[in-house]
């Protein structure tokens, strides 16, 4: 949001003799401190070009000035012919304080920018958001937070430049965020199954961009990385008596057989199972409920056939018994409380 409210900045070039705006040069805004972005403005000069505005957090503090009462809870009232009511935890009341560093080439352009925002920050300006929407209310709750600019500026002209150092001017002032953080609801936690991450790189025309980004905002297009964490077993290789299989298990005679499985996550109190068009009279018939995948039924193999090396391996020994009663498709399942994984 503070990014939002200052990023439209731009700077003209002027013709020094009769003052005609030559050029129109848009600001580029950086999250970082500013010494990184001038280390790579030495080392990389065409990852960013002049001029840049760094924005760096450098502190969060509680605002005891706006804390009014120490409820737990606070109560919203809808204003309209409803009359309904939301309850939400009390927020945090929190300052966070951002250093603001401007770097140009040129004078003029560092007035430009300075003048851009100093004229709007009298006395601070206002963001507007929304009661996170987690909380469910039943309408959309309006916060308007204050952004208040220090009032100091502070110039860093260059001296005893060597004859290689390009001459740039900075200057520096600080602005102060009076935001809130929300508490959580006192609710039993739930585990975490799965957890999708994507990461994309952004243009960077008049754009917030974050400072590790630089290599990918350098690249002409728009690229997306997603990225998958989860707790679902999973199967990549099978083995009979210790020789490979393939993408199936096939067997032909009534013999003991070793099956091995090599997978992931077979050690979250996995529980393993055969499921069939036939019945396996040895065996128990039983539902197998996860948390995320459909319900299915297998038979339940005992523990004692059940050997778990590790996480990423495991020896089932099935007797010849097994498979007296058994023709046609057969599938090994595993499952765990995310969700459950079938052999071909």
């Amino acid at each position: 949001m503070f990014v939002a409210a200052f990023d439209d900045a731009f700077v003209y070039r002027y013709d020094a003799r009769t003052r005609v705006a030559k050029e129109k040069i848009e600001v580029r805004y950086v999250n970082g401190p500013k010494h990184r972005v001038l280390h790579d403005l030495s080392d990389r000069a065409k990852t960013l070009t002049l001029p840049v505005v760094t924005i760096e957090q450098t502190s969060l503090s509680r605002d005891p000035s706006r804390i009014h009462n120490k409820d737990q809870f606070i109560y919203r009232k809808q204003l309209d012919s409803t009359n309904r009511m939301a309850k939400i935890p009390q927020p945090i009341p929190v300052n966070l304080t951002l250093d603001v560093n401007i770097i140009c080439y040129f004078k003029e352009d560092l007035d430009q920018i300075i003048q851009n925002f100093v004229v709007n920050c009298n006395p601070y300006i206002i963001v507007s958001w929304k009661i996170p929407e987690k909380f469910n209310m039943p309408f959309i709750d309006e916060i308007r937070s204050e952004i208040q600019w220090s009032g100091d500026i502070s110039y860093e002209n260059p001296k005893d430049l060597s004859p290689d150092v390009k001459w740039r001017i900075s200057a520096s002032t600080s602005f102060t965020v009076k935001g809130w953080l929300f508490k959580d609801y006192n609710q039993n936690q739930k585990p975490i199954y799965v957890v999708n991450a994507d990461f994309h790189a952004l243009p960077v025309s008049n754009r917030f961009c974050d400072y590790n980004l630089f290599d990918a905002i350098s690249a002409e297009g728009v690229v997306t990385d997603s990225i998958s964490i989860s707790a679902y077993p999973e199967f990549t290789n099978y083995f009979i008596n210790g020789i490979h299989q393939g993408d199936s298990l096939v067997v032909t005679e009534l013999n003991d057989r070793n099956f091995q499985f090599y997978g992931k996550r077979f050690g979250y109190n996995n529980t393993w199972y055969l499921s069939g068009a036939y019945n396996i009279p040895q065996l128990v018939y039983t539902e197998i409920d996860t948390a995320k995948f459909p319900t299915i039924s297998a038979y339940l193999l005992p523990e004692n056939v059940i050997t778990v090396v590790n996480d990423n391996i495991v020896t089932v020994a099935l007797s010849s018994n097994y498979f007296s009663n058994l023709s046609g498709n057969h599938v090994f399942v595993t499952a765990n409380d995310a969700g459950w994984v079938a052999s071909y």
